[in-house]
């Protein structure tokens, strides 16, 4: 369900690289940083190119400008994806050759409990990306109304049962409120009573960190921008881990005129891959070009 990014090895690297189709002297977008797997990959695989590397995570930016140092072709920038225009117009960038999005958050923050991201490691519930911005999970947790709550566990997490799920989330509200991740995930737990393969936690969380940072929205926005701002012929490469990701990906390049499919299907990881880093089991790439004609 969830991709956790290790860094070490960047999810579908050698499929990266062909689908992107790097060209000397070329501009490039890295939309999603983490922790820099693929923009190494691109670095070392075309030294001529600029590359721009977005994330909302401050941290990562930082930890980005560290490990780059002195690399004068590339660039971190805090933003999130959906700014990518706004990005291009602030950086004079006046021909795109690829974006790439790797829709996902890095073992970093999964494992920092302080970011509240994991129901396996004690934190506030928090969960924003960009911890400049006000909304947190504490607050849809605690503080919205019960058809809100519904309409994200049914549309960000598909979860069944969503309103008596809800109804139990307010009841127990009441009486106290959540405070940590370890405590919201006990409750679910006790909820459901009991735990499948898949913790029963995972739907939840997942919901509300789309929820917290607008993820889906931005996804759409971000795909829209990035593919108007391509040069001609400029490839746009996006790796999806679950279904409402992969929709929106696959909507976008089937339904935008001058983008052109080039992957019939989404491309996945082969097994050499899946036995180096079982994260990329659930990972989806699609890939198209832009044709103004």
């Amino acid at each position: 369900m969830e991709h956790v990014e290790t860094g070490h090895f960047p999810v579908l690297k050698k499929q990266v690289l062909f689908y992107i189709n790097l060209k000397k002297g070329g501009v490039y977008i890295d939309a999603t940083y983490g922790r820099g797997g693929h923009s190494a990959c691109l670095l070392d695989s075309e030294k001529s190119i600029s590359l721009y590397a977005l994330d909302k995570d401050m941290e990562a930016v930082m930890a980005a400008r560290e490990r780059f140092r002195g690399i004068d072709n590339f660039k971190a920038i805090h933003s999130g994806f959906e700014d990518i225009d706004q990005v291009i117009e602030r950086e004079g960038i006046t021909r795109l050759d690829g974006v790439i999005f790797d829709i996902g958050f890095s073992s970093c923050q999964i494992k920092d409990g302080e970011r509240g991201f994991s129901f396996q490691e004690e934190g506030p519930i928090d969960m924003r990306y960009d911890r400049s911005k006000p909304l947190t999970a504490w607050e849809i947790i605690n503080r919205w109304d019960r058809n809100n709550l519904i309409w994200i566990f049914e549309n960000y997490g598909e979860i069944n049962k969503s309103r008596k799920l809800a109804d139990a989330i307010i009841e127990r509200r009441k009486a106290k409120k959540f405070e940590s991740t370890l405590e919201l995930a006990g409750f679910i737990s006790e909820y459901y009573g009991y735990r499948k393969k898949i913790h029963p936690a995972t739907k939840v969380f997942m919901a509300l960190r789309i929820a917290v940072n607008d993820e889906l929205e931005a996804l759409r926005k971000g795909l829209d921008k990035a593919g108007k701002a391509l040069s001609e012929k400029g490839r746009l490469v996006v790796i999806s881990f679950h279904s409402l990701e992969d929709r929106i990906v696959k909507r976008y390049m089937k339904e935008t005129p001058f983008m052109k499919i080039i992957t019939k299907r989404p491309v996945s990881a082969e097994e050499e891959e899946l036995d180096i880093n079982p994260e990329s089991r659930s990972a989806k790439l699609r890939a198209a070009e832009k044709n103004e004609e």
